[in-house]
């Protein structure tokens, strides 16, 4: 009886290799398109199995870092620097808590080590953004857990912001207009470059 206990997959599923038991004893095999190809273990393959422990370490790293790259960034703050960077701390100065979770276009400040029930009557803001009818929209709550939204912007293709829409814009004229602009651009950039030798 087989069980693995680690593997890993390369060059799209043609390779698997396996590390487990078999019948008891110490099992190191690789698969070539799913049929067993070459058995380690019998040969004592101290290079495959380290190489093979390094991946599954550098492959554990990798998930980690990419669950860390998806959870929203923390951070304190008690003032944003101030321009001459002279600004002397005040005594007892309130300290906020930032959180942004860019994958859904979150930014939450709120006094730092507060409950949600301890929020009522304190300096909070919450702002999101969204892409309404084709164009950027962002929303302003200064209370976080009534969700009422206390201002709004949303960006016109002239450039101007407004607080609402009073006709529905051509998504796809928008569309089509960020599309020439970046293709000018690109147009632009490539006619500057200096001619290869």
């Amino acid at each position: 009886m087989t069980s693995t206990t680690d593997s890993i997959t390369l060059a799209d599923g043609k390779y698997a290799i396996e590390l487990g038991t078999q019948n008891g004893r110490f099992s190191f095999t690789a698969l070539r398109n799913g049929l067993p190809w070459r058995d380690m273990s019998a040969d004592g393959d101290g290079l495959m199995l380290a190489m093979f422990q390094k991946l599954l370490e550098q492959q554990d790293r990798i998930a980690q870092l990419e669950r860390a790259a998806q959870a929203p960034t923390q951070r304190t703050l008690q003032r944003w620097d101030v321009e001459d960077g002279t600004t002397e701390p005040v005594e007892a100065e309130p300290t906020y808590t930032m959180t942004m979770d860019p994958h859904r276009g979150l930014l939450e400040i709120r006094p730092a080590g507060l409950s949600d029930d301890q929020l009522v009557g304190l300096p909070q803001m919450l702002a999101y953004v969204e892409i309404m009818n084709g164009l950027p929209r962002l929303i302003v709550q200064t209370d976080i857990i009534s969700g009422e939204v206390e201002a709004q912007f949303i960006s016109l293709p002239d450039g101007r912001l407004v607080d609402r829409l009073y006709a529905m814009p051509d998504i796809q004229a928008i569309g089509e207009q960020i599309r020439a602009r970046g293709t000018a651009r690109s147009e632009s950039t490539e006619s500057h470059q200096a001619p290869r030798a």
